[in-house]
């Protein structure tokens, strides 16, 4: 791994000619302009959608059911754990993803860097979490634990243009300690969280100058949303969550770690909220908005379209909705309830989702790894970032998790408070630029000898377009010693672009 020297690939300025001649011959520029020729790229990954989803029995095979669950409820798999998962069976997998506290994470752990909270602040320190939670993305034995920390990232939104990357890391094991929790529960311990009350503001919510910004985001992004609330029930909400302060002085509140409860801070009069009055207090805020069945129409519609696919039916929603309920607001019975869904396994679901760049990148590297040229490992072992961030790109992961930010998306900074826009948004002529760049760069450091049929396999369960199909079969009889343009191609297909 360079540490010194030019910036990796990823990281020069180039054109979308240079990138798509990047390969040791013209061929691979000629490929990727078949593969994504059409009129917009949007378009182009319409139409692999449509076909994929037109093939007959797509799901036949367990071992895509279980590709597709790994990608979907993780982050891919390397073919040892595709082998592992796919011995289990579909229900087998899914319990053991689900039931991921029964699995030691002690590998993951002692390889991590160890990090200190207090030696975070500055442009350093984003780069250290940034590389962290990659590499807990890629190495963890716990896949839906990091992937539901990412879902919670993306809705309970916080971010590094108004927070500093201390309270950031606090509020990711936050995430990932609660990942399948109980909604209210976890929904109190947030608005109490310091990288939460920084960015919408509640550390300057006091008695008799409350602070509306949570109060409306809690309700119009986190919970109902607009239409069932009322500018007064915002005012009220505010007053209810006033009292809560961060345990660190005002010059340094951006690194703040911790906060507590000041009683005189607190407005103790009564407030009237949806209706109801007494004394509230934040809390009793969040017990009464959970329950309802807004809430749990709208949380369980965003959960089934991260796990499975976008505007699922209003039968769907009605059912998973009646999960949340009847199983006091627990997101681990309405993950499992998806997870268990003839529709998760349903042509409409496969390959129904644009890969946002976080999970780009790790599925790339995961497909990757195991292998003895892996782009990513030194003597067999993983390479880890330092924790200070040293040297040239400060390490694989930070190189990695960089490499995203071209792609549209910088981990604990997403552009606003909604979070992270999803679906074709995500592809443009910049960052599918970006990403085939991305591509070639692994491809040649991996210095893969992999097959075609080997690599399909791997990264696309086999099952391409004809017109993908064509393209890589040309290249790979045309070009027999072109390996590493065959695995940058197959990487950089419409198809490995879907979810």
């Amino acid at each position: 791994m360079e540490q010194t020297g030019s910036p990796p690939i990823w990281r020069r300025p180039v054109t979308r000619r240079a990138v798509l001649a990047a390969g040791a011959t013209g061929a691979a520029a000629t490929a990727v302009a078949v593969l994504w020729k059409g009129d917009a790229l949007g378009q182009v990954l319409n139409h692999i959608r449509d076909t994929t989803h037109g093939y007959q029995g797509v799901f036949a095979s367990q071992r895509v059911r279980v590709a597709h669950l790994l990608r979907r409820a993780g982050f891919g798999a390397t073919p040892a754990e595709l082998d592992r998962y796919t011995a289990m069976g579909v229900t087998g997998a899914s319990s053991a993803l689900l039931n991921y506290q029964a699995t030691s994470n002690q590998a993951l752990e002692a390889a991590l860097p160890s990090i200190d909270p207090a030696t975070l602040a500055g442009g350093k320190g984003a780069g250290t979490i940034q590389a962290w939670w990659l590499q807990r993305m890629l190495q963890t034995a716990r896949p839906l634990e990091e992937r539901m920390t990412l879902f919670w990232h993306g809705l309970l939104t916080s971010g590094l243009d108004k927070v500093g990357p201390a309270p950031l890391f606090i509020q990711n094991q936050l995430f990932r300690t609660m990942a399948l929790a109980n909604f209210d529960d976890l929904l109190k311990a947030v608005s109490k969280d310091p990288a939460m009350m920084l960015y919408l503001d509640t550390e300057t919510n006091r008695k008799g100058r409350p602070n509306e910004n949570y109060a409306r985001e809690l309700m119009e992004l986190f919970t109902t949303g607009i239409g069932h609330y009322t500018e007064d029930d915002v005012r009220e909400s505010a007053r209810a969550f006033t009292g809560w302060t961060l345990n660190t002085t005002p010059k340094d509140r951006r690194n703040a770690t911790a906060s507590s409860f000041v009683a005189r801070y607190h407005d103790d009069g009564m407030k009237t909220f949806l209706g109801k009055t007494g004394n509230f207090t934040g809390d009793d805020i969040v017990e009464m908005l959970v329950p309802l069945r807004a809430t749990a129409e709208r949380l369980t519609a965003r959960l089934f379209g991260f796990f499975a696919y976008p505007n699922p039916d209003p039968a769907i929603v009605h059912h998973l909705a009646d999960v949340f309920q009847q199983n006091r607001y627990s997101i681990r019975a309405v993950v499992s309830e998806i997870l268990a869904m003839d529709a998760f396994y349903s042509e409409q679901a496969y390959r129904s989702l644009v890969k946002s760049p976080a999970e780009f990148v790790a599925q790339s590297l995961r497909g990757l790894s195991g292998g003895a040229a892996s782009p990513w490992t030194s003597g067999g072992r993983p390479a880890s970032p330092s924790p200070s961030g040293g040297g040239q790109g400060g390490g694989a992961f930070r190189q990695a998790a960089t490499a995203m930010a071209p792609m549209g998306q910088v981990l604990f900074y997403p552009p606003n408070v909604a979070g992270w826009p999803a679906g074709s948004s995500w592809i443009n002529s910049s960052t599918l630029l970006s990403r085939v760049n991305f591509a070639t760069a692994l491809a040649q450091k991996a210095g893969s000898a992999a097959s075609l049929d080997q690599l399909l396999a791997t990264f696309v369960d086999g099952t391409v377009s004809p017109t993908t199909h064509d393209t890589l079969t040309q290249f790979a009889h045309d070009n027999p010693g072109a390996s590493a343009d065959l695995l940058s191609l197959t990487l950089s297909t419409p198809e490995f672009q879907l979810n």
